[in-house]
């Protein structure tokens, strides 16, 4: 696949080939169509936070695709099945928002 990777903080991505990960316990496999950096993702890059991205990581955590795998015990999706992947995974719907 081909994947936009970052080398160290402040460094220009890089497109580079990388082997297609197998999802794992309770994963999927998404074929990813559109996706884009956001504003996090350029802070995290330029160094503006404290977390510091591990060298050759792809960033992006937002995205629309279609699911190609199953990894064990992943049941709520199925392969074809056209996803949006959120920046928040999941919440416990209870906790106040902050000020």
């Amino acid at each position: 696949m081909k994947a936009a990777v970052v080398s160290e903080t402040g460094a220009k991505l890089e497109i580079r080939d990388r082997p297609v990960p197998e999802p794992g316990p309770g994963q999927v496999l998404v074929r990813m169509l559109a996706s884009a950096l956001c504003h996090t993702d350029v802070h995290l890059l330029q160094g503006d936070w404290p977390l510091r991205p591990s060298p050759s990581s792809i960033p992006e955590h937002e995205g629309v695709g279609v699911v190609e795998a199953l990894g064990p015990v992943a049941s709520l999706h199925r392969p074809g099945e056209r996803v949006a992947i959120s920046w928040l995974g999941s919440a416990c719907g209870h906790c106040e928002r902050p000020g």
